[in-house]
C-alpha cells in the first residue's frame, strides 16, 4: 500500500509579483484607493486561482512585502447604469471617469496552509502534492490577478534569499474573511461546496485592524473587530 508523506514544504510561502495592484478600500469605491499591501482576502482568492477544491479552506499566515509602496494614477472610462439585454445605451451619453490611485512594481510572499473541511474525502497530503505540482508546473485553475482581472499575476516558490521591505505602517481596517450566509430573502447566489446546488444568500466580511510590522502583515495574530 502507498504510504503519503506530508510536504516539507507547508506552511508554504508562494512569491507573487505584477506590474500594477488594486486593493480597493471599501470607503473609496467612486474614486479606488488601493490598500498599501494585499489583504487576506485578496491572497485567499489569489491562491483558489491557482488550486481550489471543496474539501479544503485556505489559511493566509502572513503576507510580507518585497517591494516599497508606490502608487500611481489611472483614469478609467465607466457607463453609469449596468447593460442590460434589449436595452439600447448611449454610451457617449452614459459615459463617467473615475480616477484610481493603484500600486505599482508589487512583490509580496503570501505565507499560507492548507486546512481541510469536515466532508474532506482524501488525507491532506494528497491535495498538498497537486497544490505543489501546480507550482511546479505554474499551472493554474483560473488566470490569478492582483485585486481586478486586468492586472494579472506571476506566482512562484519563494526562494529563501528574499529581503522584505521593512516598512511599518496601520493600514486600518482591513477585510479578513468573507462569510456567506443562506438566506432565503438574500441577494447574491453561490454553489454550495458539498451539494453543488446554488444557494440564496448575503455575504458578511469579518474586518481587523490591520498593521505592517517590519513589511509583515499578520491577519490571525491581530485583533478581530466587528463582521
Amino acid at each position: 500500500m502507498e504510504v503519503r508523506v506530508i510536504s516539507y514544504k507547508r506552511p508554504y510561502r508562494i512569491k507573487v509579483t505584477g506590474e500594477y495592484a488594486l486593493f480597493s478600500r471599501p470607503e473609496t469605491q467612486a474614486e479606488p484607493i488601493s490598500y498599501p499591501i494585499m489583504p487576506p482576502t485578496a491572497a485567499e482568492g489569489l491562491l483558489e486561482a491557482i488550486f481550489w477544491k471543496p474539501e479544503f479552506d485556505w489559511l493566509i499566515l502572513a503576507i510580507e512585502m518585497l517591494e516599497p509602496v508606490q502608487y500611481t494614477n489611472f483614469t478609467r472610462n465607466h457607463i453609469k447604469e449596468r447593460q442590460r439585454y434589449g436595452k439600447r445605451l448611449i454610451v457617449n451619453e452614459m459615459r463617467v471617469q473615475t480616477h484610481q490611485a493603484v500600486l505599482k512594481k508589487v512583490a509580496y510572499i503570501i505565507e499560507c496552509d492548507l486546512r481541510l473541511r469536515p466532508h474532506a474525502t482524501d488525507n491532506i497530503a494528497s491535495y498538498c502534492e497537486q497544490f505543489e505540482r501546480r507550482i511546479d508546473s505554474g499551472g493554474c485553475f483560473q488566470q490569478p490577478f492582483l485585486g481586478i482581472r486586468e492586472f494579472i499575476a506571476d506566482f512562484c516558490w519563494a526562494d529563501e534569499n528574499e529581503k522584505i521591505w521593512a516598512d511599518n505602517r496601520d493600514c486600518g481596517r482591513m477585510p479578513l474573511k468573507i462569510n456567506y450566509i443562506p438566506d432565503p430573502n438574500g441577494h447574491i447566489q453561490w454553489r454550495d461546496r458539498v451539494t453543488r446546488e446554488y444557494v440564496r444568500g448575503r455575504a458578511e466580511t469579518e474586518w481587523f485592524d490591520a498593521y505592517i510590522k517590519n513589511g509583515r502583515l499578520e491577519p490571525n495574530a491581530q485583533r478581530t473587530v466587528s463582521t
